[in-house]
């Protein structure tokens, strides 16, 4: 058992950062140790979505994810197996007060969510989701009768005119505990998968600003005239960064 009386728990899914995460801000914000979790699928290959590329690239993003917690105090923790058990487990473990983590789009993470929610209502324990895909939630933009649009161009024009969330920084002093266990960083034979055949593009937080960085003052410039061009090299290259949340929307923008 921790010497710490409490802690909070910020649950990693797609914001693979320290920078602009406001779910770690959150959590660095209660003023107690932070512990930074995430948590493997319990799955082995053969599987009908991933294979071995992706699955490199996310550990990739893992490490370099770890080594940045390790700049600002903390300490990735890896478990494996189903969320909400493997939550509940961490937060017995580490006294956690509360539990931090940005919420998902899809309809699979959101029931998660809810499962987790009720978990942490049975334990005592705040759950906090934080908005973090996405500019806007769904229900910001919403025509006057308060549905959603059907039509792009005055959806557009709602949107343009909400004022933007502005990026956030970089925490602090996490304080992550040393006495909590934790599995070694994954590689793709974690998942029963061979080394990827192709080479693949750096992961990571830095590596991600760097792409941002050249898309917007080049590809970007371009986009308009280029998009449509199958064989031209006229896109951001960004949609794995946004997806594994290795940079963040509020930044892009």
């Amino acid at each position: 058992m921790s010497d710490f009386a409490t802690t909070a728990i910020h649950w990693h899914r797609r914001d693979l950062r320290v920078i602009d995460n406001p779910g770690l801000l959150h959590a660095v914000g209660r003023g107690v140790p932070v512990v930074p979790v995430y948590i493997l699928g319990n799955w082995q290959a053969p599987h009908p979505w991933t294979g071995a590329n992706r699955q490199q690239f996310l550990c990739d993003c893992l490490a370099s994810l770890a080594a940045n917690h390790q700049t600002i105090g903390g300490r990735l923790i890896i478990r494996r197996g189903d969320a909400v058990t493997q939550l509940r487990r961490l937060i017995l473990e580490t006294r956690a007060a509360s539990l931090h983590f940005s919420r998902d789009p899809d309809p699979f993470g959101r029931n998660v969510e809810r499962m987790v929610g009720r978990m942490c209502s049975e334990l005592g324990v705040e759950c906090h989701g934080h908005d973090d895909v996405a500019l806007h939630r769904p229900d910001e933009v919403l025509t006057k009768a308060g549905n959603p649009y059907r039509v792009y161009t005055p959806f557009s024009r709602n949107w343009l005119a909400l004022e933007k969330p502005q990026p956030l920084g970089k925490p602090r002093d996490l304080r992550t505990p040393a006495d909590i266990s934790s599995l070694p960083l994954p590689d793709v034979a974690s998942w029963g998968m061979l080394p990827a055949a192709a080479s693949i593009i750096e992961g990571g937080e830095r590596a991600a600003r760097k792409r941002l960085k050249s898309a917007v003052n080049g590809i970007v410039q371009q986009y308009d005239d280029r998009r449509d061009q199958p064989a031209a090299d006229g896109t951001s290259r960004l949609s794995q960064d946004l997806r594994f949340g290795l940079v963040s929307v509020r930044t892009v923008f």
